[in-house]
């Protein structure tokens, strides 16, 4: 889809609809929601900076791996990377945000665009960077 503002609200719609009949408790649905919300805002506001808008994907799938069930969702731009800035300001937590409440963010930068994967723990307890215990 274009990568624009007036698409955010479809798509957190759209996650909604796709995760309810999962079953998703409605904290972790709305976990998930924020955190690709994040993720394309980013795409939206950096990815082509001082461009005409280009694409943003989003696929969420649920995936099996040797941790359990979670919910795994890529967003990608095909823009250019943007690094944050080094001094202080109002603005850039979306990638700590998107950290804080899930499960694990990778974020892949290549010359055609980036990637953004997030997880989401859906069995058991959900333990997050924040709160494991060792």
């Amino acid at each position: 889809m274009p990568a624009t503002a007036d698409q955010l609200t479809d798509i957190r719609h759209r996650l909604f609809d796709w995760l309810e009949p999962l079953g998703v408790s409605s904290t972790v649905a709305a976990d998930i929601v924020l955190a690709v919300n994040e993720a394309c805002t980013n795409c939206i506001e950096h990815a082509y900076r001082g461009l005409k808008p280009g694409l943003i994907e989003v696929e969420a799938v649920v995936d099996h791996d040797s941790r359990g069930e979670q919910i795994a969702v890529c967003i990608a731009d095909f823009g250019t990377w943007r690094s944050p800035p080094a001094e202080p300001t109002t603005r850039g937590r979306g990638l700590p945000i998107m950290s804080a409440i899930s499960d694990g963010v990778d974020l892949e930068r290549t010359s055609a665009g980036t990637t953004v994967r997030i997880a989401f723990a859906l069995a058991g307890e959900v333990q997050r960077p924040g709160n494991r215990t060792t």
